[in-house]
């Protein structure tokens, strides 16, 4: 027999309880701090653009990502779940969930720029 306070609470109780830890508990945050992610986002910008917008190398547009979007690509390289790039395995394994956050946050910032067009390569 269960004893406290969660013994006593309803099914609805308990299940208000459990969603609000999938939406609040997890290795994301809704917290992220656009100014810091700017200042942190310098390493990405090599590949990525300034404002997240370059594709011309055949990197994904950054820019007007969410938050959300862009912590659950980053947690895929940290896990080696997405395919293997060397530079984002090196770059990801070095940030924490706030350094996401941040990040995330400042591409969702940006407008994106749809006159920069996908990367082609030329056809010989």
């Amino acid at each position: 027999m269960t004893h406290g306070y969660f013994s006593k609470m309803s099914h609805g109780g308990m299940a208000f309880i459990a969603g609000l830890s999938v939406l609040y508990g997890g290795v994301t945050h809704a917290n992220g701090n656009s100014v810091e992610g700017a200042k942190k986002s310098q390493y990405c910008a090599t590949c990525h653009g300034p404002d997240g917008n370059y594709t011309h190398t055949g990197t994904p547009r950054l820019a007007g990502q969410s938050e959300a979007q862009f912590a659950k690509k980053m947690q895929a390289y940290q896990s080696g779940k997405r395919l293997a790039h060397p530079m984002m395995s090196m770059l990801t394994n070095g940030m924490n969930n706030q350094d996401v956050a941040d990040i995330g946050a400042f591409y969702a910032s940006q407008k994106v720029d749809n006159s920069l067009k996908p990367y082609q390569p030329q056809k010989y």
